[in-house]
């Protein structure tokens, strides 16, 4: 049946609109004639436009309205209508409605249904709301995992694949310079550089991608009226707990099967023939398809529990290393210094690793690929795991380069620990050093000569290193030439006779070419006019060069010796010979301005941040085929 409504209009303070307000109920004689019992025909029959509606759609309409009026009552903008308006007769018969006068009821439903951001901002505007709200410590840390999703608070929100551990964005590049992560202990937003591999990684503790549970959860709160500030933070944080342990309990199967697919190289088979053909034909989908899964389930576990989430300061103060302790180092007489891991940066040598960027950057592609025995051996740059010290002078949590410390600490983690554990430096002024400090404390405490005097011989050993590692590289082709031609079996013993301006009176007289001393720069000049022979001498093989003599042992044709030869990491050596001899030369030239520029270096290191370490900037100078894994 069709009613008419009478309306009692009450101007809406939003929007300027009349809202209707059912006072009673009568029959529409047009709509009874008509014989109309739906608004849809009334739509479509009803000639006098009189306002009609069913009893399905009264209640509707309550509803509406009372829907309505809660929009218009949050609304921050509350106009008064001006004094020429039609309705402002009527604007009296209704009180003006405000979060302060609603009833509990509705505003209950209302704080229930708001985002932790918003919950703290309402809390924030009076008196009488934040008695109503009344946060706890469970609502700031919620607040704070939601601003670590906003670009303006929080930087990037880093994604992770998970079977390959690959990160989009980069982990170095400039888009992580701005990123923060919140920390459940002191409930502040920290640079990720604060935060260990295992709080920033870890699926249950990451950041969750856009669209996921976590990015889009309401706030957890609970009107807890006449309760202690105590009990209700405890029974808050008890819920939630509780919520994400049954929330991880409910998910098993969706851990499960983002295990199984982010594992399915275990299912893969491993041997013979199979292998190949199931490698070739359905490696591509197979990985294509479990990344869809994996990253569905995602959606669902990733960050559920990121309020446990800790700093490295917190893990501290909490006693994560309460092992280290003066008792298990009796010879020291102190506490060992925490170490915490950090993520992983590509750098050329150890140089560039503590002093990134004293000098100007080396492109790509004026760098020699590295001989490894296994892996990629495309890569020209070797990666370092980051990581931080908590210094025992300022209680700082500082870069492991901020430290002086001997070059195999800063190989592994474990190096490191060690290399802190049995820390003895001696010092022909200060006696035995046995705590390291950091550039800023040493300086406080033993002066600037002292410091200098330290600083330098830190640098000249890191580049000594490097020298080490870039004289390797240039000698390390050498020895097979010279047992090629001179020996009987060896792959050119055929030509020996085109060898001889290449190994005959070779400048370097030791046997073992990989612990001869720094070269000089005429030996240098020789190497590389003998290596420009090998080159002339290598184009003559491929073009057919005919052997001086023709032993019974080696009958392989030229082809033959050449593809043997090129096959192995003496590829490598040879086309990038050019390459290891510049990186020496500038190397060395480098060590030779350390001696002679010691206040700068001094400057350097008193100027860098201490907590963030730079690196090269490879995206400017990454070619294809050159990427750093």
């Amino acid at each position: 049946m069709c009613f008419q409504i009478p309306l009692t209009p009450a101007i809406c303070r939003t929007c300027g609109s009349a809202k209707p307000i059912p006072d009673e109920q009568t029959l529409c004689a047009t709509a009874q004639e008509l014989g109309i019992e739906f608004e849809d025909d009334y739509v479509n029959k009803c000639p006098n436009g009189v306002r009609t509606i069913t009893v399905q759609q009264k209640a509707d309409k309550e509803l509406e309205r009372g829907v309505k009026c809660l929009v218009c009552v949050i609304s921050p903008y509350l106009t008064v209508p001006p004094h020429n308006s039609p309705r402002l007769e009527h604007s009296t018969k209704m009180p003006v409605i405000s979060l302060h006068n609603v009833p509990l009821d509705i505003l209950l439903i209302i704080l229930g249904n708001v985002d932790p951001i918003s919950l703290i901002n309402l809390a924030q505007t009076c008196q009488a709301l934040r008695a109503t709200i009344h946060p706890t410590r469970a609502n700031l840390l919620q607040r704070l995992l939601a601003l670590e999703l906003i670009p303006e608070h929080g930087g990037i929100v880093p994604l992770i694949r998970s079977r390959d551990n690959q990160i989009t964005p980069p982990i170095g590049s400039k888009d992580w310079q701005a990123n923060k992560y919140a920390c459940g202990g002191c409930l502040k937003l920290l640079p990720h550089t604060m935060f260990d591999n295992h709080n920033i990684l870890r699926l249950d503790l990451r950041k969750p991608p856009p669209g996921s549970r976590e990015a889009n959860r309401l706030a957890e709160w609970w009107y807890l009226n006449g309760r202690d500030d105590h009990v209700r933070a405890r029974i808050i944080q008890h819920r939630v707990h509780t919520r994400a342990r049954h929330e991880l309990e409910s998910l098993a199967d969706v851990r499960r099967r983002h295990y199984e697919a982010t594992h399915a190289e275990e299912d893969m088979p491993h041997n013979g023939v199979n292998q190949f053909l199931w490698f070739a034909d359905e490696e591509a989908d197979t990985l294509a398809a479990n990344d869809r899964i994996a990253s569905d389930a995602e959606l669902l576990i990733c960050g559920l529990r990121r309020h446990n989430r800790r700093c490295n300061e917190c893990r501290f103060l909490r006693g994560d290393w309460r092992h280290l302790n003066p008792a298990n180092n009796p010879v020291q007489g102190f506490s060992p210094l925490p170490v915490a891991t950090g993520r992983k940066l590509p750098f050329y040598n150890l140089f560039d690793r503590c002093f990134p960027t004293l000098f100007h950057p080396v492109p790509l592609a004026e760098t020699g690929r590295r001989f490894t025995q296994f892996g990629n051996q495309r890569n020209k740059a070797y990666t370092w795991m980051m990581c931080t010290i908590r210094c025992g002078g300022c209680a700082k949590w500082q870069d492991a380069s901020q430290f002086r410390l001997p070059i195999a600490a800063y190989k592994t983690e474990d190096l490191l620990v060690r290399e802190i554990d049995q820390y003895l430096v001696r010092d022909a002024e200060l006696g035995e050093l046995r705590e390291p400090r950091c550039n800023r404390c040493f300086l406080r405490e033993h002066g600037m000569a002292a410091f200098r005097r330290h600083l330098t011989a830190f640098a000249r050993s890191l580049m000594s290193d490097a020298l080490d590692r870039a004289q390797f590289q240039v000698l390390f082709g050498w020895g097979k030439l010279r047992e090629d031609f001179r020996l009987p079996g060896g792959d050119f013993a055929n030509w020996a006779e085109y060898g001889r301006p290449i190994v005959s009176d070779f400048p370097i007289q030791e046997d073992d070419l990989l612990i001869v001393p720094p070269l000089t720069t005429q030996q240098l000049d020789d190497l590389f006019r003998r290596y420009t022979c090998f080159t002339i001498f290598v184009e003559h093989m491929y073009q057919g060069l005919r052997p001086v003599r023709q032993t019974i042992l080696d009958s392989r044709s030229n082809e033959e010796v050449m593809s043997y030869v090129m096959s192995s990491w003496f590829r490598i050596w040879y086309d990038d010979y050019y390459l290891y001899e510049r990186t020496y030369r500038r190397l060395d030239d480098r060590f030779r301005w350390i001696h002679q520029h010691e206040q700068e270096m001094v400057s350097y290191a008193l100027g860098v941040d201490p907590l963030v370490p730079e690196r090269y900037d490879f995206e400017l100078e990454v070619e294809e085929g050159e990427i750093v894994e």
